[in-house]
């Protein structure tokens, strides 16, 4: 397997992503140094170990023909696997060098490879005859220079002579037949020649050259690990020799190159991390050429640097999905893109363009950017996959808010991210409004209506349900006491209902309602009204098991009624019962709303205050029409005993109210000069909408009845035209008829 694979040349011919680019080559300006190595360092464990890392380290290669390619990783967990040999070459390399091993199916367990500074065009093996256990690996490298560079990586047999010499024929035949004439070629390698005359040498005389021979620091040119046999062999073209050049370190130089031994070179500072011993354990000694190759650049003194890195991309399976970069430095610039850290085979143009993603394609992606002067490695970009279309899990809620307070819609959705937000106001797109929630700021009147969202992903798009939006104008008019109680006189926690001692004109008040869960044993305190069981633990259980008391409220017809606040809410409970609770209220047959915590502080005998509590900010208890009836509902829980007490009490032993709620009541006038005039019904998401219109500015209010032939209807909603009518609920009948008078 190739792991990882080449950049293109920037000039000559090359053929990426299924198009051909020609570039023309450009004049030598420099020359790169380029070091080849034959590398058969294993020890008598046949696996690269810290000693061969540490000569890879001190003698810094280019490029290596390696043998017996196999490693463990330094945890011992991760065995020959691209994570364990991704860890050798950054041990011994760096981070920014390739690398291609064989693959070992059905070729053996000790295989030849190549390691690169610079990426891969293309790397792949051909089957050797005459051994099983490795073939010859090949790579073609995008070096820096007007040409490619072929390597082949070998390991001829060690047993037969004649064998050597039939790999050795088959191996030019195969190199011939497949490298273009006069390419750069190097075949390095361990040949198990016993002498520089074996045929398995001398085959390649006239093609590629053995000559001039290198040596170690005393002269000795043999590679064997006890240095009496030639086994190992840098042989380059006759087109590259052109360029050979000394292998130089900081204290010696070697004209025909390097045999290796830690044993005889000296001094080892050269090399460093390199120990005296680390040669002692390898099976041969390390053979390098340099060559110096001339290169086309312009700056070359500037090392690649990304100034765009490439983008995380979400797409449904099938699509393309496209990561690029943009790099500065020194031409030409090579590209290599990983998946996961491993180099993708031929993935080496700027953009990669996968076509037709699928799940098994999601995961990380980089790129390494590599030119004469060094490399960079992009940010990790993250491919999503998904095919999970988007959904809403909460709908937007209608809004009911006074001229110049601010409404807010919002919407929970799922899906493949990321998701797209369009909010939309009467089928228009709301310009800038693109996220999850929008904030329709200083509400007028001409701001109500509909109001929807467009979710959108790689997938699919959906559209919300309609939330409504009414804007009332506050009410005007002189404040009164819509409804009080004076429980004074009552006894054995008071009667149900309890008829309001104070209704003003014009309304019609419920009275004072316990709910069917609400206890009133004997021994009941004297000037209250209340109950015991309040011990459930929320007030959504209290809900549930009707432990809550009630009154309620509406105006007459031909007139209309604003709630202001509960002006008065005296109180009293026993140190066993609840301590708090929550004031709702409710219109219409709508849902329950809190408008805020209770919080019972006085346990004495005395009793205690709330104190008032506003309710004019509330939009949907301004201007409620004739016949809508408002409900509140005192919801108390978390009581310490069953039997624990809690009254609305008389604390200052009078007449006066003890509970009562102050409002506004105003005839409504000017009746609408036409009918009104009912449109765009709508049935979404369990709702019921439709459009009232009719005089503008005239008040309407929306009836219901399950029966044409019915006499009574009930009134549900009361507005100005024109407005929307949301009907929350409308599956509780078999069949609902709906209509909209005027009102006087």
């Amino acid at each position: 397997m190739l792991y990882p694979s080449s950049a293109t040349k920037l000039f000559g011919v090359a053929i990426a992503l299924g198009f051909l680019l020609v570039l023309p080559h450009l004049p030598a300006q420099s020359n790169v140094n380029l070091r080849v190595m034959a590398a058969n360092l294993n020890g008598n464990s046949q696996k690269y170990e810290p000693f061969a890392l540490r000569i890879f380290q001190g003698l810094k290669p280019d490029v290596v023909c390696i043998q017996e390619f196999n490693y463990t990783s330094t945890n011992g967990i991760e065995v020959n696997t691209p994570a364990a040999f991704r860890e050798m070459v950054d041990t011994a390399f760096g981070t920014n060098f390739y690398y291609y091993r064989e693959p070992t199916s059905g070729n053996g367990d000790i295989p030849n490879g190549v390691i690169s500074r610079y990426p891969f065009i293309t790397a792949s093996n051909w089957i050797d005859t005459q051994v099983a256990n490795r073939s010859f690996a090949w790579a073609r490298i995008d070096v820096p220079g007007t040409n490619d560079l072929y390597v082949v990586s070998v390991h001829f047999l060690t047993s037969s002579s004649t064998a050597r010499a039939t790999e050795a024929n088959n191996l030019k035949t195969l190199m011939q037949a497949n490298f273009p004439p006069n390419a750069w070629i190097v075949l390095a390698g361990d040949f198990n020649a016993g002498t520089r005359t074996e045929t398995c040498v001398t085959t390649y005389g006239g093609y590629l050259t053995d000559f001039p021979v290198p040596v170690d620091n005393l002269g000795n040119p043999d590679t064997s690990a006890n240095r009496n046999s030639p086994h190992d062999y840098v042989l380059p073209s006759l087109t590259l020799t052109n360029f050979e050049t000394a292998t130089v370190f900081p204290s010696h130089s070697f004209p025909n190159g390097l045999v290796f031994d830690s044993r005889v070179y000296t001094p080892l500072t050269d090399v460093s991390p390199v120990l005296f011993g680390d040669s002692s354990n390898a099976q041969h000694m390390a053979v390098m050429k340099d060559f110096l190759v001339p290169v086309s650049a312009t700056g070359t003194t500037n090392p690649p640097a990304i100034t765009a890195q490439p983008q995380n991309q979400i797409v449904p399976p099938g699509s393309n999905a496209t990561f690029s970069v943009t790099a500065t430095g020194a031409s030409p610039l090579s590209y290599q893109w990983r998946f996961n850290t491993t180099n993708i085979f031929g993935a080496t143009t700027n953009p990669l363009v996968l076509a037709s993603v699928q799940f098994t394609n999601a995961g990380n992606y980089s790129v390494v950017v590599t030119n004469i002067a060094g490399s960079v490695t992009s940010a990790v970009a993250v491919l999503t996959v998904s095919n999970q279309p988007p959904g809403i899990s909460t709908q937007p809620q209608n809004q009911n808010v006074f001229v110049g307070q601010d409404a807010n819609f919002s919407v929970t959705a799922t899906g493949a991210l990321p998701l797209s937000y369009q909010w939309r106001f009467s089928g228009t797109n709301i310009p800038g409004a693109n996220a999850n929630a929008y904030t329709r700021t200083n509400a007028q009147t001409n701001d109500a209506g509909n109001y929807l969202v467009v979710i959108t992903n790689v997938s699919g798009s959906i559209t919300s349900a309609v939330a409504a939006l009414t804007v009332n104008v506050p009410s005007t008019g002189t404040l009164t006491t819509l409804a009080g109680w004076d429980v004074s006189g009552q006894s054995n926690f008071g009667t149900s209902p309890l008829a309001p001692t104070t209704n003003a004109p014009n309304v019609t008040v419920g009275g004072l309602t316990r709910g069917s869960g609400v206890a009133t044993p004997a021994g009941a305190a004297a000037r209250g009204w209340g109950g015991t069981g309040f011990t459930d633990s929320t007030a959504a259980a209290a809900v549930s098991a009707n432990r809550f008391a009630t009154f309620t409220i509406a105006a007459n017809a031909g007139y209309r009624a604003s709630y202001s606040a509960v002006n008065k809410f005296d109180y009293r409970h026993s140190g066993t019962g609840p301590a708090v609770g929550v004031l709702q209220y409710q219109v219409g047959a709508g849902a329950f709303t809190d408008i805020t915590a209770l919080s019972y502080t006085v346990a004495t005998s005395g009793g205690g205050s709330i104190a008032p509590i506003d309710l004019s900010g509330i939009a949907a208890l301004q201007n409620v029409g004739a016949g809508i009836t408002v409900t509140f509902r005192i919801v108390n829980y978390a009581a310490s005993a069953s039997g624990g007490t809690w009254y609305i009490f008389d604390v200052a032993a009078s007449t006066a109210s003890d509970l009562s709620v102050q409002g506004i009541i105003n005839p409504i006038s000017s009746p609408p000069a036409s009918p009104a005039v009912l449109s765009a019904p709508n049935f979404a998401a369990g709702q019921f909408q439709m459009l009232v219109t009719g005089t503008a500015s005239s008040n309407y209010v929306v009836q219901v009845s399950t029966n044409l032939s019915l006499v009574n209807w009930l009134s549900l909603l009361t507005n100005s035209s024109p407005f929307t009518f949301t009907d929350t609920n409308p599956g509780t009948a078999p069949q609902r008829f709906y209509r909209a008078i005027s009102l006087p």
